[in-house]
């Protein structure tokens, strides 16, 4: 194991997974759903079962191994992050990388403690470790109110008639309300990605069986991944296509000029991919620590990238500067939220 190498991979991927969304930014001539759909079959479908493939020689076997329960459990709660994805992508187009992408990641930082807590062992949330974490859950509430004010005071403030009301991600919605409703809910619906990997212990041991390596090393919890993201390309897919045939906008899959889009949708699944696989390296070669560490520099890493591409992309651009104030001390308070929700987790019996 190396530290350096766990702490940089889990920076790189964060860097990825902030980065990925704004992809969206130069498919101007397709809609969420062209671009999404190109993501959801690269990013969800295609690229986690090469990767297990890879890291698994005999997938199926691993899956032969473990029993039913285990298999569904680890699907349906992939399907119900999948849902999350769905609002996420939304929010990321509506309201822009910096404001969506920090509310969301904010709430997915917190939840993605609490609700396992909650659901496995509610007798947790009376340790010192459980109140830690449910005091974050108030700090989260409070700096997501705070970002959201600051949402709304920069879309108040924004001229109508310049370039930036027409940009993705700052005036693709009728109601703020709604689009921030969205990101709010892609947040807590995101979170169930942890319960995935919680119930799904047995499919890593029995790839680790097969690998001759730790049950918590990344190629044994590859499957795991291509299990989870099956289930959550599942409801992504069939919205973005519900939306293509509604909207009969699969159309501008034809459109002149945008071959090069069908590139930028492989590349924007690849760098999600990137993101989840880095993040794998850096959780394993961080030992006891790494779920804990990693994923505070995964999610510090990805909220500080992302508000840059919102910045030099032109999102905040004719806002009210008390807007930029609000959002800047709702992140910290964000930030410290995700600080005391790892350490409670730490001190989690």
């Amino acid at each position: 194991m190396s530290t350096l190498l766990g702490i940089s991979s889990a920076v790189i991927s964060g860097a990825c997974d902030g980065s990925y969304g704004a992809v969206m930014k130069v498919t101007k001539k397709w809609e969420w759903e062209n671009i999404w759909m190109m993501f959801s079959i690269t990013a969800l479908g295609l690229f986690p079962l090469l990767l297990a493939l890879w890291a698994v020689p005999d997938l199926l076997g691993v899956y032969r191994e473990v029993a039913s329960p285990v298999l569904w459990q680890t699907f349906f709660y992939g399907f119900g992050w999948g849902v999350g994805s769905v609002f996420f992508g939304l929010g990321l187009y509506m309201l822009g990388q910096s404001f969506a992408y920090t509310i969301m990641m904010g709430i997915i930082a917190v939840g993605g403690a609490l609700i396992p807590m909650l659901v496995t062992n509610p007798a947790s949330a009376l340790t010192s470790g459980g109140i830690i974490i449910l005091v974050s859950m108030v700090v989260t509430i409070a700096g997501v109110a705070l970002c959201g004010h600051a949402g709304k005071l920069r879309d108040d403030g924004l001229d109508e008639n310049s370039d930036d009301a027409s940009s993705p991600g700052t005036r693709r919605y009728s109601s703020f309300k709604t689009a921030f409703l969205i990101c709010v809910g892609g947040g807590i619906f995101s979170c169930m990605f942890n319960l995935a990997f919680h119930f799904a212990g047995p499919i890593a041991e029995a790839a680790a069986l097969q690998i001759g390596e730790s049950s918590s090393s990344f190629r044994a919890n590859s499957p795991i991944w291509a299990l989870a993201l099956l289930g959550g390309f599942l409801p992504n897919f069939f919205y973005c296509f519900y939306l293509l045939v509604r909207r009969g906008t699969w159309k501008q899959f034809q459109q002149p000029r945008t071959l090069h889009y069908w590139l930028w949708g492989i590349f924007m699944g690849a760098i999600f991919a990137a993101g989840v696989t880095l993040y794998g390296v850096g959780a394993s070669n961080l030992g006891k620590l790494g779920t804990t560490v990693a994923w505070l520099v995964f999610i510090a890493a990805g909220i500080l990238i992302a508000n840059f591409w919102g910045v030099i992309t032109g999102e905040w651009k004719g806002a009210p500067k008390r807007a930029e104030r609000h959002m800047v001390w709702g992140s910290a308070i964000l930030f410290a939220a995700i600080l005391l929700v790892n350490y409670g987790n730490y001190l989690l019996p």
